[in-house]
């Protein structure tokens, strides 16, 4: 058996390289002192004892009382267990944290939705990634003017996603027909138009709006995301116009 391969092991389960080394001697030997566990695990004599302390109190080496003390190896099955059993307890952990943390930055999203602000980006993709995060957080309806974002695989995503939580998405667009049929099978209907815009109104309260050309090649691009804006009603109704237009 290659031992070498039980110290990586243990290692990745959350052991120090010392530590590691010495249970690895340990099951090895089974049973000894600490400067033979010393020399046979290549740890520093200084270090041994405060290794073996550590490695009894995780319950993974039992310490054998007398003058000297001698320490002996629990089962292996034990070891690994316990080591296991350990890491799947930092796993559970780290999820509660990270649910707690997605909860507070669910809260921060939510407090910036009282804010109006225009944008700024140097890649086009980073527009669509901001795009798609307002739209995958939709509650009742999306209803686009677009041109070219739904060729972006991000925004088709987000797009499934408003899909999938019931949500009425609606575009009217110009584009190729390839590119509408991948958004077709998603369940969101389309139209053809041409009216220049790149303009989302989600929840008819939130307005995702490109100012630059995205069409265009530039040194950067700007956009706004209005909440409540006068505009979102006449172009509501400018939408409406176009989508019941024979």
């Amino acid at each position: 058996m290659d031992f070498r391969e039980i110290q990586e092991i243990l290692a990745r389960l959350g052991l120090t390289e010392y530590e590691s080394k010495t249970l690895t001697s340990l099951l090895r030997l089974n049973e000894a002192k600490a400067p033979d566990i010393s020399r046979e695990a290549q740890v520093p004599k200084t270090r041994v004892y405060d290794v073996l302390d550590s490695l009894v109190a995780k319950d993974l080496i039992i310490e054998i009382q007398g003058r000297p003390k001698r320490y002996r190896a629990r089962e292996p099955d034990k070891v690994f267990s316990e080591l296991l059993n350990g890491k799947r307890q930092e796993i559970k952990d780290l999820e509660n944290e990270t649910t707690s943390m997605q909860s507070k930055l669910g809260a921060v999203f939510i407090e910036d939705d009282a804010i109006e602000k225009v944008l700024k980006v140097k890649e086009k993709q980073d527009f669509v990634r901001i795009l798609a995060q307002e739209i995958a957080r939709a509650k009742t309806s999306v209803f686009a003017f677009t041109e070219i974002t739904p060729k972006q695989s991000v925004l088709r995503n987000a797009l499934a996603q408003a899909k999938a939580n019931k949500v009425n998405v609606r575009m009217l667009h110009a584009l190729d027909e390839g590119d509408v049929g991948k958004i077709r099978d998603l369940g969101v209907e389309m139209k053809k138009s041409k009216h220049g815009m790149e303009a989302f109104i989600i929840d008819g309260k939130k307005l995702v709006l490109a100012l630059s050309d995205f069409n265009k090649t530039q040194p950067e691009y700007h956009f706004t995301i209005w909440n409540d804006s006068p505009m979102i009603g006449p172009l509501n109704d400018h939408f409406a116009k176009l989508w019941n237009a024979k």
